[in-house]
């Protein structure tokens, strides 16, 4: 991307910070990364970002103290990045269930990375133990019944980009574009 076109953004951005949701698999982590790297922001992964404050890994938060108390771990978290300025925050693909959450996410631009569902479960296969809303289950019966109950809940974002077999590289063009056209509304 041209350089002018970047410092544009960057100028009109003024510090906002910019949070990526999405179901797990959708890249927000790797996506992120890259996006911060474009726009001369830093980036958060608020997943490590739990595991550092919490010292356990999501997966042992989950089955130790269970979702509830992760979600609320997760909020206490999100309060402490939004008082940064110029990040790119990778979420976790359940952030946006509580309300609380979204008063914060309100406060930057949210893009809802809408990954195709056949791509995330392929992604997601290789990595299931990882992830314990999957772990020892049907990933497809799972993933599905996840993204139904979310939809609505993304559709709230600011900005949507749909993902089919886009690399990082063009998905952070695709929201550099979008940004573009949403501050310049």
């Amino acid at each position: 991307m041209e350089p002018t076109f970047l410092n544009n953004i960057i100028k009109k951005l003024s510090g906002r910070n910019i949070f990526l949701i999405g179901m797990m698999g959708s890249g927000k982590s790797k996506t992120g990364s890259k996006l911060a790297r474009d726009l001369n922001y830093k980036f958060c992964d608020l997943d490590l970002l739990i595991e550092q404050a919490s010292k356990k890994t999501i997966k042992r938060i989950f089955h130790e103290d269970g979702e509830s108390v992760f979600r609320e771990i997760e909020t206490k978290c999100l309060n402490e990045v939004i008082k940064f300025p110029s990040l790119v925050v990778a979420t976790g693909g359940g952030v946006i269930l509580k309300n609380q959450n979204w008063g914060i996410l309100r406060q930057g631009i949210i893009i809802w990375l809408d990954i195709d569902s056949q791509i995330a479960i392929k992604r997601l296969e290789s990595e299931s133990n990882n992830r314990p809303l999957l772990d020892n289950k049907d990933i497809h019966l799972i993933y599905f019944d996840i993204l139904n109950k979310r939809k609505e809940l993304y559709a709230k974002a600011d900005i949507r980009i749909n993902i089919f077999n886009e690399n990082v590289e063009q998905v952070s063009e695709l929201i550099v574009n979008s940004i573009n056209k949403e501050i310049n509304q």
